[in-house]
Parts: C-alpha cells; structure tokens; sequence
C-alpha cells in the first residue's frame, strides 16, 4: 500500500506569522519556496502547508484550510481509490510534480501531491519537529457515513471504538490524522465554505505549558477547557481562525 501523509493546506496572507505560530506549536519547516509563496511544516505525525492565498488558483480565501494530502506513489494511489468507486480521479504533472486530484464524499475537491525530489526554486531543511504533535484537520460530516470510507480507501483507519458524534482516522505513526466531526445545527461547523476543515492538532504534551508557551510569545487568548471527550486548548492564529489542540482520548474511547 502507497504511503499517504495527512497534509491539509492554509491559504493565508501571512505566511511568516503563520509558521511562527506552528513553530511555537512545535512544527518545522521542510520544503519552502524561494518565492515565499509556499512551506510546508512538519509534526511528529502529520503536516500543515502553507500556501499563499494571493497566489491561489483555487479561489481560496485568506484563513481558508483545505484537506489535502501527500502520496510516495499517486498511480498506485489513484488505482486503489478506482476500485473503491471515488468519484472524478485524475493524475496529471505540474510543474512541482504529479498530482492526483478527486471528489470527496461532500462533492468537494480532493488533492494528493506525489512526493517530489525536484527542488527547483525551493529550499529543502532537516527538520527536527516536537514528536508529541499530530496534525488532525477536521471535517465536519457524519462520522459514520462515507466520508470514512473515503478515507480508508486513502490509506487510513478508524481509530478506536465508532461513535456518533466524533470519529478519527489516522494512518502509520508519521501520516497524522483526520478527525470527522457531526454537525450541530445550533454551533457547528466552526469554519465557513463548503471544503473548508478546522485546523485542529494533537498532543501528548500536558495543554498547560503549551497555553504557557503560547501565550509567552503573544497569543494571549489561549484557553485550556474540560470536556466530557477530555481537555482541549483554544487559540486565535495569526489568520483571526480558531485553532484547538486536544489531548488524546482514553485507551477505551
């Protein structure tokens, strides 16, 4: 089976505020842009990229987030989700290499870009990330309809027992995590836009020290609150769009 990592994708205008606030976090950049248009940032599990909304051809808003991913092998990929009947799969080469693109069980547009070796007009670090941190973008659906098997068919399964309300899906210790969140009619989702996902992330770290850390370079609003789930933490990022890190869930959950 190709490796997947979950990469969902921020478009933003402040591209430098926005890494400095994931690195805060505890992420690191990998591969940046000599334009400064693009970064991605990694975590123990899991990255985010950073895309510049000014440059999108998408359409995407500044504060935007969208599910995406990143593939060592999209041919492969791509056959595997043709047997699971995804809908409109196409791969094609751009200039930063070959990309498979789909539609999701939401109607919405699916990227995976094949790992490239070409770093033409990009920088390549070592980046040394936190590995208590997994990235853990959010969509808000039914937990228990397609959308996870639209997952499973990329390389993922469920974690833990199924659940009504919240259910995750995530892959090898390295690929992150997607989170599937009911929709609330009263309070949810918490982001705009028909493919847009909630930046959210997990960590083994105790919330304390990280609100502590967070708030000690400027994000005065990060609140630690207790839920009947377990404990989260909430923060306003640079882009004005609220950002939750959540503690694993108990062992029987």
């Amino acid at each position: 089976m190709t490796a997947i990592v979950v990469r969902p994708i921020r478009f933003t205008d402040s591209i430098a505020e926005m890494r400095h606030f994931l690195e805060v976090l505890g992420m690191r950049a990998r591969i940046e842009s000599e334009s400064g248009t693009w970064v991605d940032m990694v975590a123990g599990a899991g990255m985010v990229a950073l895309h510049s909304a000014a440059e999108s051809t998408t359409g995407a808003t500044a504060g935007e987030t969208r599910l995406s991913f990143e593939a060592d092998d999209v041919g492969a990929l791509a056959s595997r989700l043709r047997t699971h009947d995804v809908a409109d799969i196409s791969v094609h080469d751009e200039a930063y290499g070959v990309v498979l693109t789909c539609t999701d069980p939401l109607g919405d547009p699916i990227t995976v870009d094949g790992r490239s070796t070409d770093l033409y007009g990009y920088r390549m670090h070592q980046p040394r990330p936190n590995g208590r941190w997994r990235v853990m973008p959010v969509r808000f659906t039914s937990p228990l309809g397609p959308y996870g098997e639209f997952l499973q068919a990329l390389g993922l399964v469920r974690r833990g027992k199924p659940n009504d309300y919240y259910v995750i899906h995530a892959g090898p210790d390295t690929t992150g995590q997607v989170g599937l969140h009911y929709v609330y009619a009263h309070d949810l989702p918490l982001v705009p836009g028909p493919a847009a996902v909630h930046l959210t992330f997990e960590t083994d770290e105790a919330l304390e020290p990280v609100a502590d850390r967070l708030t000690g370079h400027g994000y005065s609003d990060a609140t630690i609150t207790t839920e009947s789930f377990g404990s989260m933490l909430t923060v306003t990022d640079p882009d004005g769009r609220q950002c939750q890190v959540h503690t694993p869930p108990a062992a029987d959950d």
